[in-house]
């Protein structure tokens, strides 16, 4: 449900936020003791998507994706060779050189999912990538996912959305007061 933790699980598994107490192991990794140098280099091994895009408004959506390549050093020809490829995963191809403020929202999550995952991250975390979305754009995000998936990455959803649960069939952890009261794999029905 909505104040479980979800969104605060995720800006610990980022290093964005640090824990009171206790340590977080991501790929066998305690992401606690990381220096504060090694954050970014460890942030660009995984790809975050969040629900209100974060995208870079005097950018194209070209750029935006580009953006994550060029933070991280890469040289320029993988850059043009890499963009194009996840624009049209996400199928933005046509829309590279628009501007953020001319997409719907649907577009604008695209373009988010884009630039999470032209790194090749093995994780993608998702933190209610729905939540701004109608219906029909919400599924075409989530089997956008579930096709990022299927080519090999890893997804961590956030959602209280009980339809998306349940018609995903995937393990799904359930979260309140911030504490996991239940993990399995099937549908959970939330009370």
């Amino acid at each position: 449900p909505s104040g479980a933790g979800k969104s605060t699980l995720i800006k610990l598994m980022i290093c964005e936020e640090r824990p009171t107490r206790g340590h977080i192991f991501v790929a066998g990794k305690d992401i606690t003791q990381l220096r504060p140098s090694e954050i970014p280099y460890y942030r660009r091994r995984g790809g975050v998507v969040f629900q209100d895009f974060k995208l870079l408004p005097r950018r194209t959506v070209y750029e935006n994706v580009a953006f994550a390549l060029e933070v991280a050093d890469a040289h320029p020809k993988e850059i043009r060779e890499r963009v194009p490829f996840v624009l049209d995963l996400v199928g933005l191809r046509d829309r590279a050189n628009h501007f953020p403020d001319t997409l719907s929202g649907g577009e604008k999550q695209r373009v988010a999912i884009a630039r999470a995952i032209v790194n090749g991250p093995k994780l993608l975390i998702a933190d209610e990538p729905t939540g701004n979305l109608d219906p029909r754009t919400s599924w075409e995000i989530i089997n956008l996912l579930l096709e990022i998936n299927k080519r090999g990455t890893m997804i961590l959803l956030a959602t209280h959305n009980k339809e998306i649960v349940d018609r995903l069939h995937k393990r799904v952890i359930v979260l309140d007061k911030g504490r996991i009261v239940s993990t399995e794999k099937r549908t959970y029905h939330l009370r």
